[in-house]
């Protein structure tokens, strides 16, 4: 049976804690939200989907050769969006600050080292964020915008990245359930 996977940067649990008030914060507004798990919370750095049980040692070693070619890195955790910027809104994101550039070359080299065994390449351009929830209707938008507005330059600090995650997700009634596969190192 397939396994939807992804890889990802995990957070330490001041960062975490600090997102987890802002959730609380921006529950005021009584908007129709489905808030992140706070310890769910992560940068996405490569979603892969559905993988094939006997293709999940090939992602995880390859995950871990990308990773060793990486140097550690910070970045800070700031700034509070919402997605997309104008219309209606759909999430609420929050901003990842990378002036290394570190961030942006792993997502090049893990984009660049999947592809070549046959993963769909992103279209996009990458832009690191976080999902801090996803809207779900449209009761107390304006509210909710107001809210982001507010907390807009929020800044909740320095993160280290010394690995990436590979990540098993299953999804439930209440949300994704994430399962570690394999921890890389980077560096």
């Amino acid at each position: 049976m397939p396994t939807r996977t992804f890889l990802a940067l995990d957070l330490d649990e001041t960062i975490r804690s600090r997102l987890a008030k802002m959730q609380q914060q921006l529950a005021d507004a009584d908007a129709a939200v489905r808030w992140t798990v706070p310890s769910q919370l992560h940068v996405t750095m490569k979603f892969l989907g559905d993988v094939a049980d006997q293709g999940l040692p090939e992602v995880c070693r390859l995950a871990a050769e990308v990773a060793a070619g990486v140097e550690a890195f910070n970045f800070s955790v700031a700034e509070v969006l919402r997605a997309p910027a104008h219309g209606q809104i759909r999430m609420v994101w929050i901003g990842i600050v990378d002036p290394s550039g570190q961030m942006a070359k792993l997502s090049r080299l893990l984009e660049e080292a999947y592809a070549e065994i046959g993963f769909k390449a992103e279209g996009r351009r990458f832009q690191p964020h976080m999902t801090l929830g996803r809207v779900k209707g449209g009761r107390n938008v304006a509210q909710l915008c107001g809210a982001i507005v507010a907390a807009a330059q929020t800044d909740f600090g320095v993160q280290s990245a010394s690995e990436i995650v590979v990540y098993a997700s299953k999804l439930g009634p209440h949300g994704p359930m994430y399962t570690p596969l394999a921890t890389c190192p980077l560096g």
